[in-house]
């Protein structure tokens, strides 16, 4: 059985460094400890609840760790220093693959340079194609600022499931109001992508038109997505499926009205919240006693098994009386 590390003096707090580190008396053998992570070099924190950060999804994790290193360095950036790419996608709440390293991305428009120190991933971009704002007290891109900059260099789905998440509608569903206004416009990315010559245009042109303001996560872009390359009939997006009577069933990410198919998916949260598990068997059998069919997606069926899910999904048209036009 491994020993448990000694005890850190109270006196350095969850974050110090290595110079403090030494002059409490901690040795740098104890700074291997596995209740230790470290930040950037020479800068250490204590991991809270290890038994979680075990458990933590590895995207999660990286955001985490994005986090850490904003509120460790955001003061010691220059004033003309904004953060761009992955670092700002994080700040607005969006979807991206987690990067290969936990550098920081900061920006600067030139001839203006970032701080070339460890931790930070320096880039200089023109004034005039780039638009820089405040949010949750950081300097940072814009929304469609961050979709024109990041998306050329994600791929396709990445691209387009990036730029839904930035104008994503999200409504309260029966209705049409709207739970919050979205952080941008397609008119907007529109604009921002005219405003000059940039590196991507042409993946940024080729996405524009496939994006959405009805997908509230990558797997529901992905999902719609992969319809429209298998030829099937263009389905409705966040969806309401009522009975004969004008009762609310539910709303559904995907669904075709004219033959009373839906495409539900599942997340994690579907398979371990008890509460969420019961909605969706009653949200189910609601929908056949309605006539409808529904299909229930899994990652799995997704995106390692998309010939099945495509079988799937065309079998339930054609059975509803649709004909593939080829």
């Amino acid at each position: 059985m491994s020993r448990r590390p000694a005890p850190l003096p109270p006196s350095l707090g969850s974050v110090f460094t290595t110079a403090e580190a030494l002059a409490a008396g901690v040795g740098r053998g104890r700074l291997q400890g596995t209740d230790l992570e470290r930040l950037i070099r020479g800068v250490y924190r204590i991991r809270p609840f290890p038994h979680r950060i075990q458990e933590e999804h590895p995207s999660a994790a990286w955001r985490r760790r994005q986090w850490e290193r904003i509120n460790l360095l955001v003061s010691s950036l220059p004033h003309h220093t904004f953060f761009s790419g992955t670092t700002a996608a994080v700040i607005w709440g969006a979807p991206v693959p987690p990067a290969t390293t936990d550098d920081l991305e900061v920006g600067a428009f030139a001839p203006r340079r970032p701080p070339r120190k460890l931790g930070i991933h320096g880039t200089t971009y023109r004034e005039h194609l780039v638009t820089v704002t405040i949010h949750r007290g950081l300097r940072v891109v814009t929304p469609a600022s961050l979709w024109c900059t990041l998306g050329p260099r994600l791929s396709r789905d990445e691209r387009v499931a990036l730029g839904d998440s930035l104008i994503h509608e999200a409504r309260v569903p029966g209705t049409r109001r709207l739970e919050a206004p979205a952080l941008t416009t397609v008119t907007e990315f529109a604009a921002t992508m005219s405003r000059g010559r940039r590196p991507g245009i042409v993946a940024l042109r080729e996405a524009l038109p496939l994006l959405s303001t009805q997908s509230a996560s990558p797997p529901e872009t992905h999902l719609r997505l992969r319809c429209r390359e298998w030829g099937l009939p263009r389905p409705e997006l966040d969806f309401d499926v009522r009975n004969a009577h004008g009762r609310l069933l539910g709303a559904s990410e995907l669904a075709f009205p004219k033959f009373r198919v839906a495409l539900e998916y599942e997340g994690d949260h579907h398979r371990t919240s008890v509460r969420q598990w019961n909605r969706d068997i009653e949200k189910q059998q609601a929908y056949a006693a309605a006539g409808w069919t529904m299909i229930r997606v899994t990652a799995r069926m997704l995106y390692r098994e998309p010939d099945r899910l495509r079988a799937a999904v065309a079998t339930a048209l054609r059975a509803r009386g649709w004909s593939h036009p080829g």
